[in-house]
């Protein structure tokens, strides 16, 4: 910078900004979250961890649901015993499917105070009851407590098979806070050819892992228009195509050549597969 001889230098300071992402609420309300701020001469960026979300009960949970992997010894055994503490202990009400409860009173009839449903209506509604769900098996039991909600999904608390400190970890989740993680799910619709607009549709379908679509019993290659927003994509050739979420994208996608993407970016993954 150049300067009059003998004048005094003259320091300006900066303007400092942030740039704000504003998202809009269900209600139409404004949230704003600040990304990146600048001051005095630095950008930065607010630190961000693995686990951002806390969990804080402002009431006490009242209802928790059970799903367990079927024909499993091990898992019948583990649900008895965790059934029995949240009851004994937590004093909480209690949902399981009809066949775990067939399965409970088989063993005791002290069993006698859990509750389940009827038919698919009551199951419809169970997110109004339900505060949070426990699942005891694999990824796949994990797969039918998601596909269970058609609409707003309970926290739910995975467990293997070979879970020994379930009270522990229950006890600190019904206290809280607890740390969580968000996971969305893809809303499916099929319209078929015969339909006279694209509002007339199948009954949707809410997936938490991908959706595939292949060729069936066809020896010919599929060929694929991808649209997104009424906005031509690309066009895929091959025995099929693979919609995954981020969930997802460990799965099915991954062995067939896709790539992993961390549950907390949001994005969604096309992968065509030969």
């Amino acid at each position: 910078m150049l300067r009059p001889h003998n004048s005094k230098l003259c320091l300006v300071r900066q303007a400092s900004f942030k740039l704000s992402w504003w998202c809009k609420g269900e209600n139409g309300d404004q949230h704003k979250h600040d990304i990146v701020s600048f001051e005095k001469g630095n950008i930065t960026t607010a630190e961000r961890s693995s686990k951002q979300i806390s969990l804080k009960w402002e009431s006490d949970p009242q209802t928790v649901l059970i799903l367990t992997k079927p024909n499993s010894v091990s898992v019948r055994i583990l649900c008895a015993q965790m059934v029995r503490w949240l009851k004994e202990k937590k004093k909480l009400n209690i949902y399981v499917e009809p066949r775990v409860r067939a399965e409970l009173l088989t063993e005791s009839s002290d069993f006698n105070y859990v509750q389940t449903w009827k038919d698919d209506q009551e199951i419809l509604l169970l997110h109004t009851k339900v505060d949070l769900v426990i699942t005891l098996g694999g990824d796949g039991t994990v797969l039918w407590a998601a596909s269970m909600f058609k609409g707003p999904v309970p926290p739910i608390v995975p467990f293997s098979l070979d879970s020994e400190h379930f009270k522990e970890c229950l006890d600190s989740v019904l206290r809280g806070p607890v740390s969580i993680t968000l996971r969305h799910r893809l809303l499916c619709r099929v319209i078929r050819d015969a339909a006279k607009n694209e509002y007339e549709t199948e009954e949707p379908i809410l997936v938490l892992n991908e959706v595939t679509i292949d060729r069936g019993i066809s020896s010919y290659l599929t060929n694929l228009e991808c649209y997104c927003d009424n906005s031509f994509v690309t066009c895929v050739q091959g025995d099929g195509l693979i919609l995954s979420t981020t969930s997802g994208s460990t799965a099915y996608s991954l062995a067939a050549g896709g790539s992993m993407v961390h549950p907390q970016v949001h994005s969604d993954n096309h992968h065509n597969y030969r």
